[in-house]
């Protein structure tokens, strides 16, 4: 998967659509490493739609993105392209007319097949970074995905609302944890008890004790509580991670890379917690 080779029209307007970011990336040169970046986007619900377009506005030049589920009224409180008038839209779809409104100088590639084992090595091919927003039902497919880019040396991230703050894991396909590590003790066990207890550590003081057996609960009626603004914070956290660690936002000063599992961060504006926290072996 490639960017588009911009003509000179496309190029200025390129660069005055992008014009606000100039000054921490580089300028225009730093700005065009960006038009060059691929970008991958399995899951295009709440986080993962909200991420697709944050990165198309910040000037990403590829897209690849898929999933197969269908826009519900519920997910309004959350999800970019979900309104009225695209209920029962398919995700994919509504994601793919929103982000050509924004810009149609990038190569996207939207497919509604969602992640499979017969097309997931396809979807990571060619891709720089991959984002892992498939839904936390389907485990099974989340390592398909992480373990195929793993193959090709493509770092993966994914982004879970946690109360309503935010657990942000990057899987390093050069570091000794896989996904397998971190989430095969959910595929086994099959209970909703093991996947809060697997990605919802460490919870926030306002998610335990009594209010986390009504959380459990709503999870078994397949009701995910999840905040509208949550999401929206995210994708912004995940979206700047990404791009500092690919050496695009330029600060001239040393900033920490984006920890990798078995580490992982912490935000949740509540309880003003910003910490790296690490994986219960």
């Amino acid at each position: 998967m490639e960017s588009k080779v911009l003509e000179e029209q496309q190029l200025e307007n390129y660069f005055t659509r992008t014009l606000r970011n100039h000054f921490w990336v580089g300028g225009k040169s730093g700005q065009l490493k960006i038009q060059k970046f691929r970008v991958g986007v399995a899951g295009l619900g709440g986080m993962g739609s909200n991420i697709a377009e944050i990165f198309c506005r910040l000037g990403v030049g590829a897209i690849r993105a898929t999933d197969p589920d269908t826009i519900e009224r519920t997910n309004i409180n959350r999800q970019v392209i979900a309104f009225e008038d695209t209920v029962g839209v398919k995700k994919a779809d509504a994601a793919y007319n929103e982000l050509k409104r924004i810009a149609k100088d990038v190569n996207f590639e939207i497919s509604t097949e969602g992640i499979q084992a017969h097309n997931v090595e396809k979807f990571v091919e060619g891709l720089d970074v991959v984002i892992n927003e498939i839904d936390v039902f389907h485990i099974d497919k989340q390592i398909l995905l992480i373990e195929a880019a793993r193959k090709l040396g493509i770092p993966v991230y994914t982004t879970i609302v946690v109360g309503v703050g935010i657990h942000l894991y990057k899987y390093d396909p050069k570091g000794n944890y896989s996904a397998r590590d971190f989430l095969d003790v959910i595929v086994k066990n099959k209970d909703v008890e093991t996947l809060v207890d697997r990605l919802g550590q460490p919870l926030p003081s306002y998610l335990q004790g009594p209010r986390l057996d009504e959380f459990t609960h709503e999870l078994k009626q397949g009701n995910v509580p999840i905040f509208g603004a949550s999401t929206f914070l995210g994708q912004s956290l995940l979206a700047i991670r990404v791009l500092h660690d690919f050496g695009f936002i330029n600060i001239q000063t040393n900033v920490p890379p984006t920890p990798s599992l078995p580490k992982f961060l912490v935000l949740d504006p509540l309880t003003f917690q910003f910490e790296i926290a690490e994986v219960d072996k």
